[in-house]
């Protein structure tokens, strides 16, 4: 990464005043760094897979560890004693309390979605209890927290059994993990984008409640496409957004995140091939945003030691002022990148090299988010890979 031993710091680089040089090493010192959220006041909560177990952090805007936090600073939960937990995401709701949603299982391809709470303080929320879903998920499940503190989850299951015909199904719980029976059909929904194979991969919520789920479609004959489809709170199609409920990118684009910011709607993934990130911006009534690289997804060439090659645009945010920041993944030997585009589309070249940043080691980005200070980056990074936060100027 440019500029990191020389005395100016560059947007992009790391920023030295967060850890150490820029760098959090999570305690743990082996596993993986799957999560990271802001705690709304200025420092965040991680977790990482550690030892088959999710181990929960809270650590200080200045990158010192919060010690109080759990038992002596680390709290650590497993879905089911002995069975693998993985964590996939964090979320926080109105109340400052931690959602966690995982996956339980020793098979890879055979996991069940899971999700639990915790405290403030980082100890497990025991009215909340433990909540394991049915179906077994080979994808991964997605959530998101309501303005009202409900818990919205993505999760996948094969359609009668079938392994050939895996479905998307929206579930919503009320604030306190109870099944919300006023949602859909009985607590949740199927998603399915212009009744074409479809695959749901990420879910927000619009400033006035109505509910967005971002994936892939495919149609006969044809390869996977990004889909955005949007939902009224109590999960019937909204068939003003769109093209009867639906957006459809007009190119090759795969999806893997989908935020809503100030009613916009910004899309990331990857573009192929050869492979490339993708962003698109999305207006609140479902067409592409004129004003954003020409009302066009935006593709960026990502460097890497094998051109073209595994590039996955995994996470997004947006700042105070307007610009995109992306993070994810490139390369043969994989190296963790991060990105900046200014609000019309275009890359800021006085981020990183020319808008975009890489790490100089083998390193694998899972999450990014911004705070009011700085870019905050979860990386598996080193030789070998152990679990970090890289604190980013902004």
């Amino acid at each position: 990464m440019a500029n990191q031993n020389s005395s100016t710091v560059n947007p992009g680089d790391l920023d030295p005043s967060f850890a150490v040089d820029g760098k959090y090493d999570v305690p743990s010192g082996t596993g993986s760094v799957r999560s990271i959220v802001a705690d709304g006041q200025g420092g965040f909560f991680l977790v990482a897979w550690v030892s088959r177990e999710c181990w929960l952090y809270h650590i200080f805007q200045d990158g010192t560890q919060d010690l109080q936090f759990g038992q002596n600073g680390v709290s650590k939960w497993a879905f089911a004693s002995g069975v693998d937990s993985l964590p996939v995401q964090l979320l926080m709701q109105p109340d400052g309390k931690i959602i966690l949603i995982g996956l339980l299982g020793e098979d890879m391809s055979n996991r069940q979605p899971a999700f639990t709470r915790f405290n403030r303080n980082g100890s497990p929320d025991l009215i909340f209890e433990n909540h394991i879903l049915p179906d077994r998920d080979v994808s991964g499940p997605s959530g998101c927290v309501q303005a009202d503190g409900k818990i919205l989850l993505l999760a996948h299951r094969f359609k009668d059994g079938d392994t050939e015909k895996e479905e998307t199904l929206l579930h919503r719980f009320e604030p306190n993990g109870d099944t919300d029976h006023k949602f859909g059909d009985s607590g949740s929904i199927i998603v399915q984008f212009n009744d074409q194979k479809s695959k749901g991969v990420s879910v927000a919520v619009m400033d006035d409640g109505k509910i967005l789920v971002g994936g892939t479609v495919q149609r006969e004959n044809s390869i996977p496409t990004k889909a955005l489809a949007r939902y009224f709170p109590l999960g019937g199609r909204d068939s003003s957004f769109g093209q009867s409920g639906y957006w459809e990118s007009t190119s090759n684009n795969g999806m893997r995140k989908v935020i809503v910011h100030e009613n916009n709607i910004f899309c990331v993934g990857y573009f192929g091939t050869p492979f490339r990130a993708s962003i698109s911006k999305i207006t609140g009534d479902g067409a592409y945003d004129p004003s954003f690289n020409d009302g066009k997804t935006l593709t960026v060439d990502i460097p890497a030691d094998f051109p073209g090659y595994f590039v996955d645009c995994r996470s997004v945010a947006v700042q105070s002022d307007g610009c995109i920041v992306a993070g994810g993944n490139a390369g043969r030997t994989t190296k963790a990148f991060w990105l900046r585009v200014l609000p019309k589309g275009n890359l800021d070249r006085g981020f990183g090299d020319n808008g975009i940043a890489r790490h100089d080691q083998d390193s694998y980005l899972f999450d990014l988010i911004v705070t009011n200070q700085r870019i905050l980056a979860a990386v598996d990074a080193g030789a070998p890979r152990s679990p970090k936060i890289f604190g980013i100027q902004s």
